[in-house]
């Protein structure tokens, strides 16, 4: 059985997100598939994080309006952390979560858009966010590949419980991801036996990746579109559509919309933007690219995460048989 670390330092800090801000819609994306790390009720936002070699336990409550945004942040530690250490984190959440990015541009100039005005209507703020590491979304995106939403949920439940680390705090039981290191003495022949079947040795070579140190997290945000791609492609099995996916959900590039081997998202936009089953990628794309250029990509995320939000609240029945749980 996984043993509990009970997290019972506390430190509260208050962030503010540039207007307009869409807290739940930004901390919960009703498409991702659910994980062990992160609960959410509508207001309130509770996850891990695996940082600097400690894990953490993290709460952020809305505390404010869509024009008025405020974040109560409150961490969550075994050991009492330095100031500096607590503003990193809150630094680093900031950036994970797009809080000082400024879309007012974007919700000002589509809100007329006839496949956009009823998204900004319902989600005005909503920013492409990622909460996790740069290796968590890598091993997010492993165990996605030629999987239903069900195989992917086993796998990573699987996962959590032979590596991850179960934290207590706020009332919450959640696993903390394993570090890259955590996985060194393991052998593809032991990751086999929790059922990941060839995924096995892509989530070696990944973490013996990082664990070398090979990809560093602050450089790649800094480098352009075209090299940071360049960067993703060099781990093992990351192809183009695994390097479309970082860099719009990691590096947040709101330009960036490609469904070369995306076919799930590819059925599901030709149901919604032209009422058919399967429409070409490519005249998905080009009408992404005519009709919203450099916002292409969080146009795409406002369509595609209103859609699972109406599910969320009143099933849709096509997409019911599309998500296989």
């Amino acid at each position: 059985m996984t043993k509990i670390v009970a997290l019972k330092c506390r430190f509260s800090t208050t962030l503010f997100p540039k207007p307009p801000f869409s807290f739940d819609s930004t901390v919960y994306v009703p498409h991702y598939f659910p994980t062990l790390d992160v609960n959410w009720k509508k207001g309130a936002y509770w996850q891990t994080l695996n940082w600097r070699e400690e894990a953490l336990g993290i709460k952020m409550d809305n505390r404010g309006t869509t024009n008025r945004p405020k974040i109560r942040l409150s961490i969550y530690s075994e050991r009492r952390l330095t100031g500096r250490g607590l503003r990193d984190v809150a630094e680093e959440l900031s950036w994970r979560y797009g809080l000082d990015e400024d879309i007012s541009e974007f919700c000002r100039r589509f809100k007329r858009d006839r496949f956009l005005e009823q998204p900004l209507r319902r989600l005005r703020g909503m920013r492409l966010s990622c909460g996790n590491s740069l290796y968590e979304l890598l091993m997010i995106a492993v165990v996605l590949q030629n999987a239903t939403v069900r195989r992917t949920v086993q796998m990573m439940d699987n996962l959590f419980n032979a590596y991850g680390t179960r934290l207590r705090f706020d009332s919450r039981e959640l696993y903390a991801y394993w570090s890259p290191k955590d996985l060194s003495d393991v052998a593809e022949e032991g990751l086999r036996l929790l059922k990941v079947g060839y995924r096995a040795r892509m989530i070696k070579e990944i973490s013996d990746a990082f664990s070398r140190g090979d990809i560093d997290e602050a450089t790649l945000r800094r480098l352009t579109k075209e090299d940071a791609e360049k960067e993703f492609m060099k781990l093992y099995g990351v192809g183009p559509a695994t390097a479309q996916i970082l860099l719009g959900g990691y590096l947040r590039r709101y330009e960036t919309f490609d469904l070369k081997g995306r076919l799930w998202e590819q059925k599901i936009l030709s149901r919604v933007l032209f009422n058919k089953k399967l429409v070409p990628s490519q005249k998905i794309s080009s009408l992404f690219e005519r009709r919203y250029g450099e916002w292409r990509g969080l146009a795409f995320h406002y369509i595609f995460t209103d859609l699972f939000w109406r599910h969320k609240e009143n099933k849709i029945d096509w997409l019911e048989k599309e998500i296989r749980m």
